[in-house]
């Protein structure tokens, strides 16, 4: 692991393991001083996940491989690699569903750092449905 002053500054595809940061949802989490990164795996058969929203934090989604189906306000679409969606704070987002038959790799940036994240990657509990969200889990947050 490569680190400056403490912080990890390098993270490899792979070196570290996905923990379980939400009930059923493993992800791998990195952490910076105003943001934090989560990189999701879902495969085909995902349970469609809930709209919801994030009273503290906005959120980025990059989308690496597959076809992801996701909702922000109104608008519902289908995100293709090197896509890229914005929710800010307070916005319904989510329904997210995986499309076709091969996985899906997201990076979900949020700003602030999702500190819960952080905790349940070091053993703590995955973070539940509704714990910083209105209206549940999306299937990335995702």
């Amino acid at each position: 692991m490569t680190t400056i002053d403490g912080r990890q500054v390098i993270w490899r595809n792979g070196e570290e393991g996905a923990a379980e940061l939400r009930p059923g949802r493993f992800g791998t989490i990195m952490l910076g001083e105003n943001v934090s990164v989560v990189r999701w795996e879902f495969p085909p058969g995902t349970p469609k996940g809930k709209f919801h929203s994030h009273a503290d934090h906005e959120q980025w989604t990059y989308i690496i491989s597959g076809r992801f189906e996701v909702q922000i306000g109104d608008e519902v679409t289908i995100l293709e690699p090197g896509d890229v969606s914005y929710a800010p704070k307070g916005v319904m987002h989510g329904n997210t569903l995986v499309v076709g038959d091969e996985p899906v790799v997201v990076l979900d940036i949020f700003s602030p750092p999702r500190e819960e994240y952080v905790n349940a990657a070091a053993g703590g509990p995955p973070v539940e449905v509704g714990s910083d969200d209105a209206g549940g889990e999306a299937g990335g947050d995702k």
